[in-house]
């Protein structure tokens, strides 16, 4: 015990030294949340919207007055042919057109059923689902508010309800899980990084000499990194909650413990990385090798619901997978211990492995 905390004191003291280290500990978790967190963003508002209104009547203006007041659309232009409107949508200039034809209102006074078009670009998905939906919601709104229809007694008295995330905010769900990904991101990079930069100093040749045993060494250098790893978290949470008011409905305690379980599987990839790695450069190849994979398949980014089968399969071999899940039940659920269980063993089991694997093949190798 007496020579891991020499060791692990000998660690902490370098970190401090090293500027790089420090820079990457304090200002890149801050960085990326900030960026990630503005950026990543799914909720599509401010389509940019040509309007060619051939109608020009008080109730024409109202409809597109409802279609700039409901923020999904930013009128930006308003078109004097339809020529002009699909040059528009072809160069980019406008995600959305709405053409209102002649006699709009003439006809929907005299209830002919006035005819209404709604052209959008579809080369992007999202904001093309976002639009379709929103303005069939908005011109029946609009419908219902200028009394143009009467208000049916539906024999079904239907009321969806959204739990947890009610607004349907995207950073709720996205910031909690950009606690797991700046994780898998820096840890296994500061970690293999530290230790193959000792190898190439030829500084943990020079320990080995000493009488100190392999796993003694390896022990000591990643304890300083398990509390690099905890001040991340917290940061990461301290500024999810404070600047983008994500609330904590959970035990802090059980989500400390669960990034606990997290971070050793991180350590164990950074150790592993270390052993086979040559130089710095390789060390981060191998790391984002890994980090890859846990962006694209474990849910953070696309639903595993979408994914084919046996794509599905591999996110089970995923540790972040896991403990998305687990963060975000304990933020927006507030789930415990015991209704996070079936989460918490698979990624246990991966973090015992994974680290007594790594250590092994690093006292094999450095003996």
């Amino acid at each position: 015990m007496r020579n891991i905390k020499a060791i692990a004191f000998k660690e902490f003291i370098h970190i401090l030294r090293d500027r790089r280290t420090l820079m990457l500990i304090i200002l890149m978790p801050m960085m990326q949340l900030m960026i990630y967190g503005y950026g990543i963003n799914t909720d599509v508002k401010h389509l940019s919207t040509y309007v060619y209104d051939q109608d020009r009547t008080y109730l024409s203006r109202r409809l597109v007055d409802a279609f700039t007041q409901s923020q999904y659309f930013n009128v930006t232009f308003h078109a004097d042919s339809l020529q002009e409107t699909y040059k528009a949508l072809d160069k980019g200039l406008a995600k959305a057109v709405l053409v209102i034809p002649p006699n709009f209102t003439g006809d929907l006074l005299k209830k002919k059923g006035a005819q209404l078009q709604m052209i959008i670009d579809g080369t992007d998905s999202t904001p093309a689902t976002v639009a379709l939906n929103s303005s069939q919601a908005i011109v029946n709104a609009f419908m219902q508010n200028e009394h143009l229809i009467p208000v049916a007694v539906l024999p079904i008295d239907f009321r969806p309800r959204l739990w947890y995330n009610p607004d349907l905010k995207s950073t709720y769900f996205m910031l909690p899980g950009l606690v797991g990904l700046v994780l898998q991101f820096l840890v296994p990079m500061i970690t293999a990084s530290a230790i193959v930069r000792e190898k190439e100093r030829g500084n943990i040749e020079q320990l080995l000499v000493t009488p100190i045993k392999p796993y003694e060494l390896i022990l000591g250098k990643i304890l300083p990194y398990i509390a690099i790893g905890v001040i991340i978290a917290a940061s990461i949470i301290t500024v999810m909650h404070l600047l983008f008011v994500v609330p904590i409905h959970g035990s802090v305690v059980t989500l400390f413990l669960m990034t606990l379980i997290f971070l050793t599987v991180c350590l164990g990839i950074g150790l592993w990385a270390s052993t086979v790695a040559e130089n710095q450069q390789q060390a981060a190849q191998i790391v984002m090798f890994f980090a890859m994979p846990s962006i694209l398949l474990s849910g953070f980014i696309f639903p595993r619901e979408a994914m084919p089968l046996w794509v599905h399969h591999i996110g089970y071999f995923i540790p972040m997978t896991y403990f998305l899940i687990i963060v975000r039940g304990i933020i927006l659920k507030g789930l415990g211990f015991v209704d996070l269980i079936g989460q918490v063993w698979p990624m246990l089991l991966m973090a015992v492995l994974v680290l007594v694997f790594s250590i092994k093949r690093f006292a094999k190798r450095m003996t």
